[in-house]
């Protein structure tokens, strides 16, 4: 009888490269399925994860049906479709409520706290009323234990914690055993997340660029499409210019996945994020309502303080704002 886990592929550890071999290692079909699914996912390839997915969403294998309904809910968010997102997150919610209510072994528990953590904490929506997840983490196989981290540290940055959340994630990596590129090119994101928040720009850039380089050769260009906004044109410094092929597919999905989370996101929670600006003018809305000067943005991105100038004059046309102080309001955390 096969061990079912929650998100196969990215549980596995392999050398970066190696992620369809992996996949196509996978003996049970069922298993095989959603791993070639989150590869679909992870290289940005959201509808052929959904042709795929849809078939699970039902499962009577818990295991299946969560991973299944995560890759469902934000493959469509890549491809706005709403409807289809919140299926997805209902079906994560379901299978939580499920295992709150019956006796299931406990890693079986934590795998669906874990997807409800995941279906709320990124896309900033509150988790009340959810258990706490932190004791039950380490019931959870490496690779997703190592992912289960970002997620808390994501939520850990969310409440304003951000060098906790740093060094939950730094304290994650020397920990791991072996590597696990995907649960790690995550983390190195939510670190540059936090080392940018903080105007530590050399540490970002490090940070930002290893996880590129765990991501690049196996084509994962999701977690830096996720990110986007929070990374406060760290993708604009570190990859546009070393990579402008992986950079135009990053900011093309940028725009398709963003107007899908802020759709979600607005229509669940009273904060409400701006959709009305470009992949460049929301990095410098960011960095702008964080308080850098014309200069540091300007340095930043690699643009001229002139340029910038012109950028802060649209996005303040585009909100009806005339200070940065007010843009706070539209931007994410």
């Amino acid at each position: 009888m096969c061990d079912y886990v929650v998100l196969p592929l990215l549980n596995s550890s392999f050398e970066p490269g190696r992620a369809r071999e992996v996949v196509e290692g996978f003996v049970d079909v069922d298993l095989r399925n959603i791993a070639r699914a989150e590869l679909f996912y992870f290289t940005g390839q959201a509808e052929e994860c959904c042709e795929i997915t849809r078939g699970y969403l039902s499962s009577r294998v818990i295991e299946l049906k969560l991973s299944a309904c995560i890759l469902y809910g934000y493959s469509n968010l890549t491809l706005g479709n709403v409807a289809a997102a919140k299926r997805g997150m209902e079906g994560i919610q379901s299978c939580v409520k499920l295992a709150m209510k019956k006796k299931v072994p406990k890693d079986v528990y934590a795998s669906c706290l874990l997807a409800g953590y995941v279906g709320a904490v990124l896309l900033h929506l509150p988790t009340d009323g959810m258990p706490a997840f932190g004791e039950y983490s380490r019931m959870l196989p490496e690779g997703l234990r190592l992912f289960a981290t970002y997620v808390m540290a994501h939520h850990t940055y969310l409440n304003g914690e951000i060098w906790s959340a740093y060094g939950m994630g730094k304290a994650a990596l020397f920990m791991a055993e072996r590597p696990y590129p995907i649960s790690m090119t995550y983390i190195h994101c939510m670190m540059a997340v936090c080392a940018i928040n903080r105007k530590h720009k050399k540490e970002a850039q490090e940070e930002m660029l290893r996880s590129w380089e765990l991501a690049k050769m196996d084509g994962f260009l999701e977690p830096f499409i996720e990110h986007h906004g929070l990374l406060r044109g760290l993708i604009e410094a570190c990859i546009r210019n070393r990579d402008p092929e992986a950079y135009q597919r990053i900011t093309k999905g940028v725009l398709f996945f963003s107007r899908g989370w802020m759709a979600l996101h607005n229509s669940e929670n009273r904060r409400k994020v701006t959709g009305e600006l470009s992949t460049m003018e929301f990095s410098i809305a960011m960095l702008a309502s964080g308080g850098w000067s014309n200069k540091e943005i300007g340095e930043h991105l690699g643009i001229s303080i002139n340029t910038v100038k012109h950028y802060l004059t649209d996005i303040f046309c585009k909100l009806n704002v005339k200070k940065r102080d007010e843009l706070k309001k539209f931007m994410l955390k």
